[in-house]
């Protein structure tokens, strides 16, 4: 598996760390979200909404994200 996990124990693990019966440590964390494509942060979301969130804007550029930024910042002043 690309996250370096055996392949013998790996979907046991994933399944383990999916239910939350164990956390893997930040550096398996990292692999494991290099290999699915995420950014690290997603698999450390608290909802699936927050993760597909943190997906979504792995994917832009740091430019277009700082333009999310502001927009999201523009929208929570006029509705406070």
């Amino acid at each position: 598996m690309r996250a370096g996990i055996r392949a013998e124990v790996a979907r046991t693990r994933v399944n383990r760390y999916e239910n939350g019966e164990r956390e893997p440590d930040e550096a398996t964390a990292r692999r494991l979200a290099e290999a699915v494509g995420l950014p690290l942060a997603a698999l450390y979301a608290d909802t699936p909404t927050m993760a597909r969130l943190i997906e979504a804007i792995g994917r832009l550029s740091s430019q277009e994200q700082e333009a999310l930024i502001a927009k999201l910042q523009k929208a929570q002043a006029r509705g406070s």
